[in-house]
């Protein structure tokens, strides 16, 4: 679960890539989707990935009252050499008026280049995730 107003800061990133990414600025968003809990079990229903979040992220996200999708710039590691990544924010309008944020990466390295969806918890699992998958898939990043 991230929460923008606790979200780890990673150096490596440079001192305002988070901010550029929204992390951080709460209340700055809008947040247009309607049937959250359905577009959560949507999300994480399709995610491909063995440790993407679980029930207790469902629970919590049960109760949104709206969510947003915003589309982020290229994760590090992105994929290259004619592959497909995307990352994307999910972020939910929470009944207290806390946020929470899913990451989904959308990418075509799989064995068969279909395309896959995994869902993380934050943005640098997500990036590190993209930078793996360039890794395994022949290194074109």
């Amino acid at each position: 679960m991230t929460d923008r107003r606790e979200a780890p800061r990673d150096r490596s990133l440079g001192p305002d890539a988070l901010t550029v990414l929204g992390v951080g600025i709460p209340g700055q968003r809008a947040y247009p989707g309607q049937d959250s809990s359905e577009h959560a079990r949507r999300l994480l229903r399709r995610a491909v990935n063995a440790d993407r979040p679980g029930e207790e992220i469902l629970r919590l996200l049960s109760a949104a009252r709206g969510y947003g999708i915003e589309r982020l710039p290229e994760p590090r590691g992105h994929a290259g050499g004619g592959h497909w990544c995307s990352l994307y924010e999910h972020a939910f309008l929470l009944d207290d008026d806390s946020e929470l944020c899913l990451y989904e990466l959308e990418h075509d390295r799989t064995a068969d280049g279909g395309l896959v969806c995994e869902v993380y918890p934050d943005v640098l699992s997500a990036g590190r995730a993209a930078q793996r998958h360039a890794r395994v898939r022949g290194g074109d990043a």
